[in-house]
């Protein structure tokens, strides 16, 4: 046929096409309906014979009447041998909005037949369509991952990535993607515009992604700079193309297109050399080396032709960024790992500082106590020990955290004070587990000595009768160390109804409590203080048992 020496490459050209079938016609009566396989032109025509007049039909790609069915050939034109003019031709008439690359083919094929094409895909199909579907899955894993996880955390960069990703697809994958009802909507003309101009918007939303992910308003001024303009000059391009294509001017069209492709791989090529040259951290080597495998593929599909170089550049470049992306999220989270032991250990010092006047305090309040007593004697032991306590004290504060061997000396140097005070009015006693290496458990400083006081001055000196004791009980469980302490003296009950402080906690419980909370491993680690009240077999207290449980594998 003479369609064989076409070359249909100029927009702005209506094109005709006469098929002579005048060596065909005895071939034609073999079989009732025709089916002509050409190209899938942009707008087409096909004029033929109908009871001695010609009549038209729209059978372009975006006016034809009949749908397509298979994701890879077009459903043909049906004609039959009636329908030639002059019992030998038939004509189309074609407008192109994008270039046909290679010359057209015209081919005609039985209506049973054709079929084959239309119904079923063979081992060749498969073989076409199965590395797509293999690129629609994956960025369609990752597209849907970086959209949950900007859903989740809110940085821009994640929304920005997943619809990179989601243009990629579309642009990439074109009439290809088995998706029910995307056929019909990709062979319409908004659909078609809507993938052509899915380039544009892979570039616009990567640039919008990197600024996020390198931080340039902060890192890289100069390229923060330059990358806004280029968003600005995407958007513009985008609204304008969208004018030209749809008034008809298809030939502004492809410039525009030709024009942000240039404009890309010069901005690409200069971003990534001047990344290269003043990179200031590791972030950026992913987007270099991304973004120039991602070039390489796009400038061979330009150049080629062939879709699955570009496809492939694309697949490593997700690759790469998704691994950069993750690499982004390991050091803000080792960042905020850091700045929140940073502001711990500070609130500890700061917890610490406020518990340590406290109890000088009272400690100060015991020796007046002996000094008004004319306990001279007793007063300078107590003030010789409380000297000695002190420093040890002050020795520690430097560390939030001590060795359990250390709290222990500084809660047995307490107890000899306290004992001192009251005349020895009380015993005590501290039972540490043998399996226990308290040299290497570490708590946090005067952990236990608000429990202690407590569980003299609010329980064993108010009783009256019968001894007084306190057990401090130092065990192992497991992945974590359990401390009890246990007094037999009036409960917490009786002292709150006396002195009418049912809304009050010690100040030393308190920072207690938010010092172990900070300490906190995890939900499934978490450090645990109970208080139990204790009651005889008449249902009379006797006395409380405090149990403190620290996470310490």
């Amino acid at each position: 046929m003479p369609g064989n020496t076409l070359q249909f490459e100029n927009l702005k050209t209506t094109y005709w096409v006469r098929l002579d079938f005048k060596n065909n016609r005895e071939h034609l009566k073999t079989s009732k309906g025709w089916r002509l396989r050409t190209n899938d032109f942009s707008k087409a025509f096909i004029f033929f014979n109908e009871n001695g007049q010609i009549r038209q039909r729209s059978v372009g790609k975006f006016n034809k009447q009949e749908e397509k069915t298979s994701f890879i050939y077009t459903p043909g034109i049906y004609f039959t041998k009636d329908q030639l003019i002059d019992n030998q031709y038939l004509y189309l008439k074609i407008q192109l909005t994008f270039a046909l690359p290679g010359k057209p083919k015209f081919e005609y094929l039985s209506d049973a037949n054709n079929r084959f094409y239309t119904q079923y895909y063979n081992i060749e199909d498969l073989k076409q369509l199965f590395p797509d579907q293999i690129y629609l899955g994956a960025c369609g894993i990752i597209f849907i991952t970086f959209l949950v996880v900007y859903l989740n955390i809110h940085k821009l960069e994640f929304l920005f990535y997943a619809l990179y990703v989601l243009c990629s697809i579309v642009y990439l994958l074109q009439d290809n993607l088995l998706i029910p009802g995307y056929i019909n909507f990709y062979d319409s003309l908004f659909g078609y515009w809507s993938v052509v101009i899915s380039q544009v918007l892979i570039n616009l939303f990567y640039i919008a992604f990197a600024v996020h992910y390198l931080d340039t308003k902060k890192k890289y001024p100069l390229l923060h700079t330059s990358m806004y303009i280029i968003i600005g000059f995407l958007t513009l391009l985008v609204i304008t193309d969208f004018l030209v294509f749809f008034t008809g001017n298809y030939v502004a069209h492809s410039y525009l297109l030709n024009i942000q492709r240039l404009v890309m791989t010069l901005f690409g090529i200069v971003s990534m050399a001047y990344l290269l040259m003043v990179c200031k951290d590791k972030l950026a080597i992913f987007v270099v080396i991304g973004s120039f495998i991602y070039m390489v593929g796009a400038l061979g599909y330009l150049f080629t032709l062939n879709k699955h170089l570009m496809v492939l550049g694309s697949s490593i470049e997700i690759i790469i960024f998704s691994l950069g992306l993750a690499y982004k999220i390991k050091l803000e989270y080792e960042g905020r790992l850091t700045l929140q032991q940073e502001v711990m250990s500070k609130e500890i010092n700061v917890l610490r500082a406020q518990m340590n006047p406290h109890f000088v305090f009272n400690a100060l309040s015991s020796i007046q106590h002996l000094i008004l007593q004319n306990n001279r004697k007793a007063a300078l032991s107590y003030l010789s020990k409380f000297s000695k306590l002190a420093r040890n004290v002050l020795e520690s504060s430097r560390e939030a955290i001590v060795s359990l061997t250390e709290e222990i000396d500084l809660l047995r140097s307490y107890l000899e004070l306290e004992s001192l005070r009251f005349d020895n009015a009380f015993s005590y006693s501290i039972v540490v587990d043998k399996s226990l290496e308290t040299d290497i458990i570490e708590v946090p400083l005067m952990l236990l000595q608000p429990f202690a006081e407590n569980a003299i001055i609010h329980g064993l000196v108010g009783k009256k009768k019968g001894k007084k004791c306190l057990c401090i009980r130092i065990q192992k469980m497991g992945n974590f160390c359990i401390i009890e302490i246990e007094d037999n003296g009036i409960g917490r009950i009786p002292y709150i109804s006396v002195n009418k402080q049912q809304n009050r906690t010690s100040c030393g419980m308190k920072i207690t409590q938010r010092r172990l909370k900070m300490l906190h491993d995890s939900e499934e680690n978490k450090n645990t203080l109970e208080i139990v009240d204790k009651f005889d077999s008449k249902g009379n207290p006797a006395g409380t048992k405090v149990i403190i449980k620290l996470y310490n594998p």
